[in-house]
């Protein structure tokens, strides 16, 4: 299938349009990465890994979580904690262990120890992303979507939508993967007899973009050094490390997918319910669903709603302007009345919205 790829000519309107909106899967050429940093950092001169310049700061107390793509649990690669001590020795040593360990790390919070700035910039075509600005706003929390990956030579993530039905870029820093992107539904066509996903598909056929066939459609394209790909809501895919490789990768919400996000996470609470109807009579059952929805989820109905109200205050804010001002009788500015007014709706709708969640 042909693979749409965008250059440094493509505007922000162009993806939005094309991409962003229908949800569509692109691919943008390197130029959108070129003054990157971290593409001078991690790369040696022969254009491999540069492994110590990665690991380079990160405290020995500290554990990486890597999986070992040599096994599967349950559709899973199974994972253990090394020190960064560890996973450099293990790297250097690895074509000694390919036969007992295959060591992936991933989804590794690495801009929570360094400065983002200093290594890359968003691309204006992602810019838009509420999931990351709302943790990073909240305090109770400590926590991201922005990782990186880094992984030897066959190293693989198994076949996957992203979590929440998110949008997720990835930016290929170093090496080369091979991608397989399965359009919404097609997916289904790989089910097994019993209803499950098989988490590794590259021994299947595929069919063409035209082709009438009950085979599932099916992109199949290598990323190279300095690429991006845009993987949108929904879109199963399978990635491979043809060569050792780092990578930096996003998920991220916005107006064009909120939609999905929300339809998923309500088929997610059905089928909580689902598996539980056997004691909905219990008191409490609503609220313990909840609880199992995050659980499983990774977040539930009250934080959902917590990130749209955060959008919605944080952009009405902004968009309100000296035009609202104007109309606003003046106790309604005053930092005693004006602030506690505010706290007092504040509190009735996460009260609101806290029944909502219980309601459904």
């Amino acid at each position: 299938m042909a693979i749409p790829v965008l250059t440094s000519q493509s505007t922000y309107a162009d993806f939005y349009v094309n991409f962003l909106l229908p949800n569509k899967f692109c691919l943008f050429s390197d130029e959108l990465t070129v003054n990157w940093p971290a593409r001078r950092l991690w790369t040696q001169p022969n254009g491999t890994v540069n492994i110590g310049a990665l690991l380079e700061g990160f405290k020995e107390d500290g554990s990486l979580c890597v999986a070992d793509c040599r096994r599967l649990e349950f559709g899973a690669h199974p994972t253990l904690n090394l020190s960064p001590s560890e996973y450099l020795s293990y790297w250097k040593s690895r074509k000694r262990h390919e036969d007992e360990q295959l060591l992936y790390l991933k989804d590794w919070h690495y801009f929570r120890g360094h400065e983002p700035a200093l290594f890359f910039t968003t691309p204006v075509h992602f810019s838009s992303d509420w999931l990351n600005e709302f943790f990073a706003f909240r305090t109770d929390v400590d926590d991201d979507f922005k990782f990186v990956y880094a992984g030897p030579k066959g190293t693989w993530t198994p076949l996957h939508s992203d979590v929440y039905r998110s949008y997720s870029w990835s930016v290929n820093v170093v090496g080369v993967k091979r991608w397989w992107m399965f359009p919404p539904g097609e997916e289904k066509k790989l089910l097994s007899t019993q209803g499950h996903l098989p988490p590794d598909i590259r021994d299947r056929q595929f069919a063409f973009q035209d082709e009438d066939s009950d085979l599932p459609r099916c992109y199949c394209f290598d990323q190279f050094p300095g690429q991006a790909v845009f993987v949108p809501s929904g879109w199963y895919h399978e990635v491979l490390n043809l060569t050792d490789c780092v990578s930096i990768n996003h998920n991220w919400i916005n107006a064009c997918n909120v939609t999905l996000v929300w339809n998923h996470l309500r088929q997610q609470l059905r089928e909580v319910k689902t598996s539980t109807d056997d004691v909905k009579s219990t008191p409490g059952w609503a609220e313990a669903c909840q609880d199992c929805l995050k659980a499983w989820e990774g977040w539930n109905y009250a934080e959902f709603f917590l990130l749209l109200k955060y959008v919605l205050l944080s952009r009405w804010m902004r968009l309100s302007g000296e035009g609202l001002r104007e109309k606003l009788p003046q106790t309604a500015l005053s930092s005693g009345a004006g602030l506690t007014s505010f706290r007092i709706l504040e509190l009735q709708v996460d009260t609101l919205l806290s029944d909502l969640a219980k309601g459904f």
